[in-house]
């Protein structure tokens, strides 16, 4: 089994959204650990707030299937095949970390390179796997968490 964290974010009915594509992650995956979920501005365009969260889970499904699954839970919720990069989202599933794999893999960089770039991405992270250690830097996902505090005014909203 390989542990894995997911981050999610959804601006187009959130509650509904993330409530259906949780749903879907347990018919996948097991042993699912859920953060808080965190209010954000959008990011890259004027819209409505994000309800951001991550979560962690196990699975034995290669890197290649997971993010094969996590684009098709994508989709099942309404998220368009071609969608822009900074848009409204119905729901949105990143792979932000598969087990210590560091590398490259269809397009996407692992572990994903903005984890201690975005707080809505951070805090959620580092609530639930605060000793976890992140692959390239070695630094925990507090301390990752404590060094942004110190560069920047976080925006998140507990929900």
């Amino acid at each position: 089994m390989v542990k894995i964290y997911l981050g999610i974010g959804s601006n187009i009915e959130p509650e509904k959204n993330i409530s259906a594509g949780l749903k879907s992650l347990e018919t996948l995956f097991s042993n699912l650990d859920i953060s808080p979920i965190y209010l954000a501005p959008s990011f890259g365009f004027e819209g409505d707030d994000f309800h951001n969260l991550v979560v962690c889970a196990e699975t034995k499904l290669s890197i290649n299937d997971v993010l094969y699954a996590l684009r098709k839970i994508e989709f099942d919720h309404g998220r368009p095949e071609y969608a822009v990069k900074f848009a409204p989202r119905s729901l949105d599933i990143d792979l932000l970390l598969f087990g210590d794999y560091v590398g490259k893999i269809g397009g996407y960089n692992m572990p994903r390179s903005d984890i201690d770039k975005f707080d809505f991405v951070l805090r959620p992270l580092q609530d639930i796997a605060p000793d976890d250690l992140h692959p390239v830097n070695g630094k925990s996902f507090a301390e990752l968490w404590q060094a942004m505090c110190t560069k920047i005014e976080s925006q998140l909203e507990l929900v």
